[in-house]
């Protein structure tokens, strides 16, 4: 699992978001889709910065501090800052956008189940090994 995994987990939580907003949105309460939908949005954009700040440090070689800093800069005033406006300004309830955060875990746990269940991350057998069944 490297770095693809990790865009595939963010394509795929951008779309159970967009689709659970779709769903809550029409069957339960539009405000509470659109915190879905925003809570979403924040935590992608949350482990998007982290894994870019992550990248700029663990690297082979030197370390880009630059760039560690402009995506520290990104994740922790600017993204946490966002989150305590919506928090405090009331626009949606705070367990829609717990709900809409909590989708990005939600879905790295299925994928990484996927994975183990289908055995993706184990080397494929020999041929020796497939002629002797």
């Amino acid at each position: 699992m490297g770095l693809e995994f990790i865009k595939r987990v963010q394509r795929a939580t951008l779309v159970v978001g967009v689709l659970a907003f779709a769903f809550v949105a029409l069957y339960y309460s539009p405000n509470f889709g659109l915190g879905m939908l925003v809570g979403c949005l924040w935590g992608v954009a949350n482990f998007w910065a982290l894994e870019h700040v992550l990248t700029a440090v663990l690297r082979p070689d030197a370390v880009d501090r630059r760039r560690a800093f402009i995506f520290a800069g990104i994740k922790f005033p600017v993204l946490y800052a966002a989150g305590i406006i919506v928090l405090w300004k009331g626009w949606f309830e705070p367990v829609s956008l717990v709900a809409g955060f909590s989708l990005l875990f939600l879905v790295v746990l299925l994928k990484a189940l996927g994975r183990t269940v289908l055995k993706m991350d184990q080397p494929a057998p020999s041929k020796e090994a497939h002629h002797r069944l």
